[in-house]
């Protein structure tokens, strides 16, 4: 009993300082309020758009790697390919956990190195696109707003974009409340394939966080009909080339589509209505203040969504009507406008925000500052831990050594 006991002390120990190791260079973060927009000038990022230029895009999916330990372990690289090109998909991205895969390099004119980061209990992860390092640190457990603002500026600067991935995935993972303060981060995963999520959206559009939609499928198996084009981003880009591929994602010239699923469906019948059904954004534009959109297929409901997800105009349609159109005129009051536009097969398509700013040069605020006052006051709390443990580690030693020359 006294042996078992003493190699718990020594996991108990080993853990403790395990945690300690993970964490100790993570700053104690201090956050500015933020500032809704506010201003004169209305940013709609799809003013200038070419309604041919579509392109179709996923960028999270995950194939079979580290010996089918991860979920993904049915993708093979090819299979993963092929069956999005069935789909008539323009960029196949795979974004498997901590690792780049080059597999798409060569395949893919628009081939963005990517992954997905973070192995954590609470699934608080991010899809980082335009890779030049992998960053194999993550926080295992427990994630303070620091850690989660820590993370972020790191991936920032090894990434050329980043994106909160599945924010609703799990409960602890990002809270809604956390999109109040986090930033430097380009893009919310608003569309997944597992779970949406809008209320994480407006909380950072309501506190002026100009971040834009990203639709990603978060495929692990491309052979099952309920796990492959159900979220998917489309890019305003001429061609479907990396550089033009960035410049649509960061300047909010894209749509999400969710995808009526029907569980029910082969997988050929659905390539044949993903083909034929998919609607798209013809234009959506400002003259003034009144805010015009117009789609390819007829519009059964739509909504305009403002400041704290405030449902500001909704409208509903019979199928007889088949209406291609619609119209907000955007109020003084609103500091935001997104829509969501419902087709009569319950798919659906989300829009990026029309923004309010001073002027047209739009500057994206950054709320954290690191507090050395009390990242010092938490690094002594480290090195007081680090110390107790190498006392009782030598306390613990020299008897297992007297006990064992004894003998």
């Amino acid at each position: 009993m006294k042996k078992i006991l003493k190699y718990l002390l020594y996991l108990i120990i080993a853990f403790v300082g395990f945690l300690i190791a993970m964490n100790i260079f993570v700053p104690v973060y201090v956050f500015d309020e933020p500032v809704p927009f506010h201003g004169d000038y209305l940013h709609n990022p799809y003013q200038d758009i070419d309604s041919t230029y579509w392109k179709c895009c996923n960028f999270h999916g995950h194939t079979r790697q580290y010996g089918g330990m991860t979920n993904g372990r049915n993708n093979g690289n090819a299979v993963y390919d092929s069956m999005y090109r069935l789909f008539g998909y323009d960029h196949v991205g795979i974004s498997d956990y901590n690792k780049v895969n080059g597999f798409e390099d060569g395949r893919d004119p628009g081939f963005i190195p990517g992954y997905e980061h973070g192995y954590n209990v609470w699934k608080t992860h991010q899809v980082c696109l335009g890779t030049k390092k992998v960053r194999r640190i993550d926080y295992f457990f427990y994630q303070t707003l620091s850690h989660k603002q820590h993370m972020l500026n790191r991936l920032g600067e090894q990434n050329r974009v980043v994106a909160v991935a599945h924010p609703s995935f799990v409960d602890g993972s990002y809270n809604v409340r956390d999109m109040k303060y986090l930033s430097n981060y380009k893009l919310l995963e608003v569309l997944n394939g597992f779970v949406n999520s809008p209320e994480h959206w407006d909380m950072a559009l309501s506190n002026g966080h100009l971040v834009y939609l990203i639709a990603d499928d978060d495929t692990h198996d491309v052979l099952k009909v309920n796990d492959i084009a159900m979220r998917i981003t489309y890019l305003n880009a001429k061609d479907n080339d990396a550089n033009q591929l960035y410049d649509a994602l960061l300047s909010g010239k894209a749509v999400g589509i969710h995808f009526k699923l029907d569980r029910e469906e082969k997988m050929d019948d659905k390539i044949a209505r993903f083909k034929r059904d998919i609607p798209y954004l013809n234009s959506a534009k400002l003259n003034g203040s009144a805010f015009s959109v117009n789609v390819t297929k007829p519009i059964k409901k739509v909504e305009f969504i403002g400041q704290n997800g405030a449902l500001l105009k909704e409208e509903n349609h019979k199928k007889e009507h088949e209406v291609f159109n619609a119209c907000y005129q955007i109020q003084p009051s609103d500091q935001y406008v997104r829509t969501v536009l419902t087709f009569f097969d319950g798919t659906t398509m989300w829009l990026n925000p029309v923004t309010r700013h001073e002027s047209s040069i739009i500057e994206k605020q950054r709320l954290d500052h690191i507090s050395y006052l009390w990242t010092a006051a938490l690094w002594t709390i480290y090195i007081g831990i680090i110390l107790l443990i190498i006392k009782t580690l030598q306390k613990i030693r020299p008897s297992c050594f007297r006990r064992k020359y004894a003998a």
